[in-house]
C-alpha cells in the first residue's frame, strides 16, 4: 500500500471529546479576555479624548497668538445671538483652521464631523427621540467650551457686577492652569452626581456650564467625570467638580477660579 495512504489515516480527525475540549478551553480564554479588551478600548478611548482635547488647547492657543491674546467666543451659529456677529468668532469655526480641519459651518447640515477631534470615541447619543434638535442632521458636540470664560450675560455673576467683555483678554487671567477653558460634556445628563438635567439640548451647543461637565460618564477606574483642558494647555481628570451643597449647583461658587477666569 503507498505510503501516502498510510499518512491519510494517520492523519484521522479529532475525536468529539477533543473538539469538546478545545471549545471549552477557547470559552474560557474568551472570558478571561474580554474584560480585558474592553478596557484596553476604554483606555484607548479614554486617551483619545485627551489628545482631542490637547489639539484643541494647542489651536485655542495659537488663535489667541493672532488675535492679540482674546480666545475665540464659546458660541457659534448653533447658538441664535441677535445683534452681534458672535456666531462669527466661535471657536468651532475659527479655530479648526489651525488644526488643519475645515470650519464647523462648512460641513453640512448631515454630514457633521462624528469622529476625529470633533468627538470622543466614547460619545454616543441616546437612542429615540429624546432631544429637542435633530443630532443626527444638525451635529452635536461631546466637547464644549466653558461659557464662563465670557461674561457678555448675567447667569452666573454676582449681584451688581457689569457683565465682562465677551472674548476673554488671556491676559486678565487669573489662574491659567487652574481655569478650565474647555470639557467633555455629556450626551446624556441623566447620568452622574444625581443631578439630572433635561435630555433635550444635550450636545446641541458648544459652549456649556458646569452642569453639562459634572453629569458625566463613568471613568474607566471608577467614579463620575470628564477629562477637562485649562488654560494654559495641560489636560486632566476631574471628579470632584460639582458642589451639591450650592442652592443652585449649575452654578459655581463666586469667585471660583476654576470656571471663572477672574476674581470680582
Amino acid at each position: 500500500m503507498p505510503c501516502s495512504v498510510h499518512r491519510a489515516r494517520g492523519l484521522a480527525g479529532f475525536s468529539l471529546i477533543e473538539l469538546l475540549v478545545v471549545v471549552a478551553v477557547l470559552a474560557l480564554l474568551a472570558a478571561i479576555l474580554t474584560p480585558f479588551f474592553r478596557k484596553s478600548l476604554a483606555l484607548a478611548q479614554e486617551a483619545a479624548c485627551k489628545s482631542n482635547l490637547r489639539n484643541w488647547g494647542v489651536g485655542m492657543l495659537a488663535y489667541a497668538a493672532d488675535h492679540k491674546g482674546f480666545l475665540p467666543h464659546p458660541d457659534g451659529q448653533e447658538r441664535e445671538v441677535r445683534g452681534t456677529d458672535k456666531g462669527e468668532h466661535g471657536w468651532m469655526d475659527v479655530v479648526p483652521p489651525y488644526l488643519g480641519s475645515r470650519p464647523w459651518r462648512d460641513h453640512p447640515d448631515g454630514r457633521k464631523p462624528t469622529r476625529g477631534i470633533w468627538q470622543c470615541p466614547a460619545a454616543r447619543l441616546i437612542p429615540g427621540a429624546h432631544y429637542s434638535y435633530s443630532p443626527e442632521s444638525k451635529g452635536y458636540f461631546s466637547y464644549a467650551m466653558n461659557s464662563y470664560l465670557a461674561h457678555d450675560f448675567s447667569f452666573g455673576l454676582p449681584w451688581d457686577v457689569d457683565p465682562q467683555a465677551s472674548f476673554l483678554f488671556l491676559g486678565r487671567a487669573m489662574a491659567p492652569a487652574r481655569t478650565i477653558l474647555m470639557f467633555e460634556q455629556t450626551l446624556d445628563p441623566s447620568q452622574g452626581n444625581n443631578q439630572a438635567g433635561g435630555l433635550g439640548s444635550a450636545g446641541r451647543y458648544g459652549g456649556e456650564d458646569a452642569r453639562a461637565l459634572t453629569e458625566r460618564h463613568a471613568h474607566v477606574f471608577g467614579g463620575l467625570g470628564g477629562n477637562v483642558l485649562h488654560l494654559d494647555g495641560h489636560v486632566a481628570w476631574r471628579n470632584d467638580l460639582w458642589d451639591d451643597k450650592l442652592k443652585n449647583p449649575r452654578i459655581p461658587a463666586r469667585g471660583d477660579l476654576t470656571w471663572f477666569p477672574y476674581v470680582y
